[in-house]
């Protein structure tokens, strides 16, 4: 299975996986990559993304440890020709399996943390919702660098729990301040919800907004066709310029996707 590897990212996945291992040792049950390295093909602005399965909780020092190892072997988007981002989770076996909703995560390491990690503030175990949406994604498609096969390890997640996901990540989106800054990552996630609330099931974002792509009034389409051709590296957006564009087309997104969760309700 570790032939799957892209050999891009093989190196900086072996170092991951070697700190992980190091630190963690018998606490380690299962290190899953998964995401755009495994299904759909790595873009120029997509992170490495690794699930971690521990038996039992982090102490302190291991977390301070996971996280400033992490930092020195991530790099933050479109900085380094040879690092790419890293997005390591951390998961308690026992607190996702028998499944349980909402589901919690042990620690998550990702760019937008650098700073704080840099001053030694380390996010502590807390619920998280997109656990459900990126176990299933897990169980779909990865590359158990270490432990078992993720479909074996981990149950489906249920349907109810996917859509109370769907809810709770549209209403973090409330005004054009919640956009300011991760226009782009907004507008491909919308599309994914979307998808994934028509279809049942999880794309890469590049392919959910091509499919959604036909289906929308053509101020809504252009803005959609602009955050996935930056997504590839084919352009660069000002997206402060486009901040009146992109708030209608949350605004639209949201309404019809909710009203698609409301009918599934029924």
């Amino acid at each position: 299975m570790k032939n799957n590897i892209p050999d891009a990212i093989r190196p900086q996945t072996e170092a991951a996986q070697t700190l992980i291992t190091r630190l963690l040792q018998q606490n380690l049950l299962a290190i899953h990559l998964y995401g755009s390295a495994v299904e759909g093909g790595l873009k120029p602005y997509s992170d490495i993304d690794l699930l971690v399965t521990v038996r039992e909780p982090l102490s302190a020092a291991q977390r301070e440890a996971l996280m400033r190892g992490l930092l020195n072997i991530s790099a933050p988007p479109g900085t380094s020709e040879t690092c790419r981002a890293l997005e390591v989770t951390v998961v308690l076996y026992s607190q996702l399996v028998p499944w349980r909703f909402p589901p919690s995560r042990e620690m998550q390491f990702g760019e937008w943390l650098r700073e704080d990690i840099r001053q030694g503030i380390y996010e502590p175990p807390q619920p998280d919702r997109d656990i459900a949406i990126l176990l299933t994604k897990v169980r779909n498609a990865s590359v158990p660098l270490t432990g078992e096969n993720a479909a074996a390890m981990f149950t489906a997640v249920p349907h109810h729990d996917m859509l109370q996901t769907f809810r709770h990540t549209l209403n973090l989106w409330q005004d054009t301040e919640d956009l300011r800054g991760d226009e782009r990552n907004i507008i491909l996630t919308l599309a994914r919800i979307w998808y994934s609330s028509v279809t049942g099931h999880i794309a890469p974002k590049d392919e959910a907004a091509a499919w959604l792509l036909p289906q929308l009034p053509d101020d809504h389409a252009a803005t959609l066709r602009t955050a996935r051709a930056e997504y590839l590296g084919l352009l660069t957006e000002d997206w402060a310029a486009a901040m009146p564009a992109v708030g209608r087309f949350v605004h639209y997104a949201k309404t019809r996707i909710n009203e698609r969760l409301e009918a599934d309700e029924c």
